[in-house]
């Protein structure tokens, strides 16, 4: 199977957009397709069929005669921006049109020069609408427009028709325009990726492609530079802005040694980077690839305003019809009139407000809150994320720091702690849990290890290893009990292990966590916004679990859960939720759950791989203000595109009623569907400023 993608220059309809994808995917050699409208880039997917170009072609114009299509690796970037030929030759009609009004000319000349600058002005619109009609598709803008201005030709209203035109276009001129500085505005928000790194080698120092570079090369960074690739500090030290990757504005201090990620600004010293990731597996690549996936993840709104688009224009179009043919017959009124009110309901009837606005806040919302650490993998789960009324926590390094440190150390009778110590610390040596981390944080400096021949890891239970020597146990209660373990004491209410060599229990080691700042008043917050259910699973024992639920005021929790316990739990409360669960975990232990869940939330996910491909909302920081924030960006994002929906049917409805009562124009109902479309555009860009929903 092979990847292409195209670039549409002068994609501006939304709705064609629309109309291109579905095409294109009912093409026999495709087997997927997806188009972008922000980016205008087309992605197929198919078996290296060689004439796909040419039939992508064909499909493109059937539906938009004036997009080109041309493959990605054939664009060249041009800084000359294209004349709009349109209003040129449209001012040339105005005048035309102006002349033939001023002078004293015969009629004949005069209708002459009408119709003369009536085509200057229209030529594009006519010559689309034509090409559709060929191709058998009637009901779009062109064809609308077309109609309208027509049949205030044939009324006489030379003018008026004229004024449709123009309007139409510059209004169109401005829409593009509107589009074209969200796309930008949007890509600049993920301006993370470098295109040239300092390569170093035998002492000196060339610029190449970042897509040259590979694992273990060395590259120079230098103050003011974002760093190009993933890679280790072998010397210098500096800080480094993390913001565009976490949405962390304070400064992160880094020298010999410190890993760092792509994406970041050196702020201060020289740095020499040895790389641990290519271009095309770097953190940035990743983000920005998962960014771009996104919009191929449509939201219920998104497809309900597809849907209602297709029945939305030719139920008006009948209404128009009826008004010019029947509403005549029945108010014995003139057909002049009753056809200009039918011609306003043609031009107000367009619904490119709401087939541009709906995907335009979303990828706003998208490109928003990846500038702040907070990485929306579709605007689906935008919409299930509003929707949702149950967050299901995992505990430790969620709720908790995940920072465990050792409390006590209770050696078994006759059982020295260093031995204790050493068992323990033989079994956690070469693994990474939080209780782990805990015990080699306590006991490493002070103890070593025996050599292990073999490691046994029980994923949620506990751990085996044989040295030389002897075999040494470490676990829960129930992992020690399956190996029928002696002299194990009562179970204390503290997250504790058991360490046991052979069949002979040594001790238990408990252990500390705590809660993370700020997390009691998040939930009270979420409360606030609409979510009132917060539940925990954990696979802690119920006492420190108990103490973690009153101290954040959660609803219920579960412990002494397993990794396929807590899937199990998660599917029960799904199931008993008429509206979509979250499950928040901490993105290093959690990622099966996450990845089950509705909607899969990992925290602290910076650099973790795992958690990049099981998440559908990722949050950078390990700071629970990131979950708050991305509930209120998804009920925003809810809020300003049911705005935009209703106040553009609204005003279009408005119209269309003062045009039967012969109230409104051609020229304002022209001026309605831009300004419209203007204001919803305008109105889905405030997601991008931020100050509507942090």
């Amino acid at each position: 199977m092979v990847t292409e993608k195209y670039l549409l220059e002068n994609l501006s309809c939304a709705d064609c957009a629309s109309q291109i994808e579905n095409k294109i995917k009912s093409l026999p050699e495709v087997e997927s397709a997806h188009l972008d409208f922000l980016t205008k880039v087309l992605t197929v997917k198919t078996a290296g069929f060689q004439e796909l170009e040419h039939s992508i072609g064909n499909v493109v114009k059937s539906v938009e005669p004036d997009i080109r299509v041309r493959q990605i690796s054939q664009v060249q970037i041009t800084s000359h921006p294209a004349i709009p030929w349109i209003l040129v030759t449209a001012a040339f009609g105005v005048l035309l049109l102006l002349s033939g009004k001023i002078l004293k000319i015969p009629f004949e000349f005069r209708i002459f020069i009408y119709v003369t600058s009536y085509l200057l002005c229209s030529w594009k619109v006519l010559f689309n609408a034509l090409v559709k009609i060929v191709n058998g598709k009637l009901l779009d803008e062109h064809f609308l427009m077309s109609t309208a201005s027509l049949g205030a030709m044939f009324l006489g209203e030379y003018s008026e028709a004229l004024a449709v035109m123009v309007l139409y276009e510059i209004g169109q001129f401005m829409e593009n325009k509107a589009v074209d500085h969200s796309r930008h505005s949007i890509k600049s928000l993920l301006n993370l990726k470098p295109d040239i790194a300092h390569r170093v080698a035998n002492s000196q120092t060339e610029d190449v492609p970042v897509s040259s570079i590979a694992r273990h090369d060395e590259i120079a960074v230098l103050p003011g530079e974002r760093i190009p690739l993933d890679g280790t500090i072998v010397s210098g030290e500096s800080s480094l802005d993390t913001s565009a990757l976490t949405g962390e504005a304070l400064p992160q201090p880094v020298q010999a040694g410190s890993q760092v990620l792509s994406g970041s600004i050196n702020l201060s010293g020289r740095l020499i980077l040895k790389v641990t990731s290519t271009d095309s597996d770097s953190t940035v690549t990743r983000i920005l690839k998962l960014t771009e996936e996104a919009a191929a993840r449509k939201s219920r709104t998104e497809r309900f305003i597809t849907r209602f688009a297709r029945k939305y224009t030719p139920a008006v179009i009948l209404l128009a019809i009826s008004l010019a043919v029947i509403m005549p017959v029945l108010t014995a009124g003139a057909y002049s009139v009753w056809l200009r009110r039918a011609l306003i309901f043609l031009v107000i009837s367009c619904p490119c407000a709401l087939v541009i606005s709906v995907p335009l806040t979303n990828y706003a919302a998208i490109g928003a809150s990846a500038r702040r650490g907070i990485l929306l993998k579709g605007s689906n789960f935008i919409d299930a994320l509003a929707r949702a009324t149950t967050f299901v926590y995992d505990k430790t390094g969620t709720l908790t720091t995940g920072k465990l440190a050792v409390s006590a150390v209770q050696p078994a009778p006759g059982i020295a702690v260093e031995k204790l110590a050493v068992a323990a610390l033989t079994c956690e040596d070469s693994t990474t849990h939080p209780i782990a981390r805990a015990v080699k944080a306590e006991f490493s400096s002070r103890y070593e290890p025996e050599q292990v021949l073999l490691h046994q890891e029980f994923h949620g239970r506990g751990i085996k290893v044989q040295t030389v020597s002897t075999v040494y146990y470490a676990g829960n209660l129930a992992f020690m009990q399956e190996w029928e373990v002696a002299g194990l004491p009562s179970e204390p209410e503290e997250t504790c292990i058991y360490i046991a060599e052979n069949n002979h229990c040594l001790g238990i080691i408990t252990f500390a966590d705590e809660i993370k700042d700020d997390f009691p008043a998040i939930v009270k917050s979420l409360r606030k916004m609409g979510i009132p259910k917060h539940i925990m699973l954990t696979g802690d024992h119920p006492g420190p679990a108990a103490k973690v639920s009153s101290l954040l005021g959660l609803n219920r929790f579960h412990a002494r859960l397993l990794p396929e316990d807590k899937i199990k739990k998660l599917e029960t409360i799904e199931q008993s939720q008429s509206a979509p669960v979250a499950f928040i975990g901490d993105g290093l232990n959690d990622a099966p759950v996450i990845s089950r869940a509705e909607i899969g939330i990992a925290m602290g996910a910076i650099g973790n791989p795992a958690a990049l491909e099981a998440a559908d909302v990722v949050l950078m920081q390990d700071d629970p203000r990131q979950l708050q924030t991305a509930a209120r960006v998804a009920r925003q994002t809810q809020r300003i595109m049911w705005q935009n929906i209703c106040f553009a049917l609204t005003v279009k409805v408005a119209v269309m009623a003062a045009g039967t009562l012969g109230i409104a124009t051609l020229w304002e109902a022209v001026i309605a569907d831009v300004g419209v479309t203007l204001l919803t555009v305008f109105n889905s860009l405030r997601l991008l400023r931020g100050s509507c929903c942090y």
